[in-house]
């Protein structure tokens, strides 16, 4: 489970609050995932979660790389080609379960992936924002 803390603070108001809200998703997953037996209902529940996931950090990633851009951050590079490497992440992940069907097991590696992603990338690109705004 991922905590907020202060030390994940963009001096956005805005992009912190998108943070939040896929830290919180990507917890209601993990929560999901560690339900013994899932129903057919959880488990479309959990594929569900994914698709949201993906759908809202496109949206987030654009916005946040539109911030970036206007302030002229210096890593606004890097921050796009992380931002692609989590869809990848996703993309592979379907792809996967095309080929193979879904499978848990699968679901948890997206996760955990996705999990560590999240956190390490806000701490190391996202919060450079804050000595970019006070420029």
């Amino acid at each position: 489970m991922i905590v907020w803390s202060d030390q994940f603070e963009t001096g956005f108001e805005k992009i912190n609050q998108q943070h939040r809200t896929l830290i919180d998703n990507i917890n209601l997953l993990e929560e999901l995932l560690y339900t013994t037996n899932p129903t057919l209902g959880e488990v479309k529940s959990m594929v569900r979660l994914v698709d949201y996931l993906e759908s809202y950090a496109d949206i987030h990633f654009k916005g946040e790389e539109a911030c970036m851009d206007s302030y002229q951050c210096p890593n606004h590079a890097e921050n796009r080609k992380e931002h692609e490497r989590f869809r990848g992440f996703i993309r592979d992940y379907k792809k996967l379960c095309e080929l193979q069907g879904f499978k848990v097991e699968l679901l948890k590696n997206l996760h955990q992936v996705m999990s560590k992603w999240i956190t390490e990338h806000i701490l190391r690109i996202d919060t450079q924002l804050k000595t970019c705004s006070v420029k």
